[in-house]
């Protein structure tokens, strides 16, 4: 991946036309399997992040998975995501706003900035959340979308610091623009096109939508090749869904993802 001169790398103001050329790519990838990577890059250019994690709140006090990023440690966020989307949401201090959101069903709020509230954490919750290697910082955007309630996670390690007041100047200032590209993208997205088990959806939660898809294709009895033809994505593109899943995972072939899923 080519370097990225970030603001909180050179200290200075972030780069603006850089980051609306990043805006441009995840508009012209609305619905397909480049944008959670053209939205990626976009958070790395605009304020430099270590772990990125997208849930989705829902009626039913649901919580799922839709994105998790972390180049060095993707079986630790995985577990971290499957921990969280499994119950350890409902301790998390912004909780209760996420169920007023989902009450108040609004559709064209911006979204809101939530730094990280450690002192109004429960000891559990804190060890969960702090297990993640070297955390020093995380802030959320809360983003309102109707049936449900987007809550994108953004992670600092101890070697960038926590995030200083211009980066998150800078992500209130880009919050509608990925407020709008996550509530459009998501509702253009195809949907998985086959359902999942109880034990498949449990063991497949730390993945995003796209990952879980390929999975169920590879569970279903699909090559690689055949999945990729039916997602509709480059070959290329399912090998690194697979590679991404696998190593959230923890697991190394086939073989092993069906024993996971079918064991829960």
């Amino acid at each position: 991946m080519a370097t990225l001169t970030t603001a909180s790398s050179t200290g200075l103001s972030p780069d603006w036309p850089a980051l609306l050329a990043a805006v441009a790519e995840c508009v012209a990838h609305l619905g397909s399997a480049r944008f959670e990577e053209d939205l990626i890059a976009l958070l790395h250019l605009g304020v430099g992040i270590e772990q990125c994690i997208l849930f989705a709140y829902a009626e039913g006090d649901r919580m799922e998975t839709r994105l998790v990023d972390n180049s060095r440690f993707p079986k630790v966020a995985g577990r971290l995501a499957a921990l969280y989307a499994g119950g350890l949401f409902r301790q998390d201090p912004h909780y209760p706003r996420l169920r007023q959101l989902l009450a108040e069903g609004s559709d064209e709020a911006p979204g809101e900035l939530a730094p990280m509230q450690t002192e109004t954490m429960s000891p559990a919750y804190r060890r969960h959340l702090f297990a993640f290697p070297d955390l020093a910082d995380k802030v959320s955007l809360l983003i309102p979308a109707g049936p449900v309630v987007y809550y994108l996670n953004l992670y600092r390690d101890l070697g960038r610091g926590r995030f200083r007041s211009g980066e998150l100047a800078t992500l209130g200032a880009l919050m509608p623009l990925l407020a709008s590209l996550i509530r459009r993208h998501y509702r253009q997205a195809r949907p998985a096109a086959l359902p999942a088990s109880e034990e498949e959806a449990a063991a497949l939660a730390p993945l995003s939508a796209r990952e879980r898809q390929l999975c169920l294709f590879l569970l279903r009895g699909h090559t690689l090749k055949t999945a990729a033809a039916a997602l509709d994505v480059a070959l290329s593109t399912a090998e690194t869904y697979r590679k991404r899943a696998y190593a959230k995972l923890g697991v190394r072939s086939k073989a092993a993802l069906v024993s996971l899923c079918r064991r829960g």
